[in-house]
């Protein structure tokens, strides 16, 4: 149903303001959303642990409800990166009325943007929580073939329950078609589904089903699992990220973000 979820998803669209990513200042980009909170608590630091690695990386940020202090603070953290290339947009969260948690859709965002990005020509999307640090490039470890797939997530077919069946830490989308149809069956699946008023996270309830529903649509549909060492949670030398596993490990996040980045 190629119309399923396009009313919210048009809400959503004409709710972002904002520039996207542009291909031609780099084709890979590694997309991640948070509140003005987390700006200062987690994406700056992200973005400067890219800014040290000194190679190009390009970094989409989805600023969600932001005061205009961290608008102001974004735009001048831009202008002094050298390495990093910086686009930020602007959500003013209109999916999120009547939400009794506000965070479910913030969780979400991330991925209703995505096909907006993919539809400005990129190439590939590291879509990332944005409580993490890069350690190391990511874009070595995805093959030429995980272009032709539609696309890669961290799956862990032991869990019981449907929503730990997918980890929505790091998921790769591509250029590629089917890929670019699963962005944008995710982002109007999450639109339609913000509509009943969610109560509990669906940013790793949706990606599941749909990968488990779509083979039964097209035969040629196929996924990859994402990469182990993109996302390190023990802080592993050889991971390009390191990321916080839950509020109880924060305080060791922050004692390797800050070794990480010499602060």
């Amino acid at each position: 149903m190629p119309n399923y979820g396009a009313t919210g998803f048009s809400r959503f669209r004409d709710a972002v303001d904002g520039d996207l990513p542009d291909p031609t200042m780099g084709k890979d980009v590694i997309l991640a959303a948070c509140d003005g909170n987390y700006f200062n608590l987690f994406s700056v630091d992200l973005i400067l642990s890219m800014e040290r690695l000194g190679v190009r990386q390009s970094l989409h940020i989805h600023l969600l409800e932001p005061p205009q202090s961290v608008i102001a603070a974004a735009e001048k953290l831009r202008a002094s990166l050298k390495w990093v290339r910086l686009t930020v947009t602007i959500d003013r969260c209109e999916l999120a009325a009547g939400l009794r948690h506000r965070q479910v859709y913030y969780t979400a965002a991330r991925f209703l943007l995505a096909p907006l990005i993919l539809d400005r020509g990129i190439e590939r999307l590291l879509v990332i929580d944005v409580d993490a640090v890069m350690n190391k490039s990511p874009w070595d470890m995805f093959t030429s073939a995980s272009r032709l797939c539609d696309g890669g997530f961290i799956f862990r077919p032991e869990k019981k329950r449907p929503w730990y069946r997918v980890l929505a830490s790091a998921v790769f989308y591509s250029a590629d078609a089917g890929s670019r149809r699963l962005a944008s069956a995710i982002a109007r699946s999450l639109a339609s589904t913000l509509r009943l008023k969610p109560s509990y996270h669906v940013d790793q309830l949706i990606p599941y089903y749909a990968c488990s529903f779509a083979p039964d649509y097209n035969e040629a549909f196929e996924v990859f699992d994402m990469p182990p060492d993109v996302m390190g949670y023990n802080y592993e030398a050889e991971a390009s990220f390191w990321t916080v596993k839950g509020k109880s490990d924060i305080e060791k996040f922050v004692s390797e973000k800050k070794a990480l980045l010499d602060i």
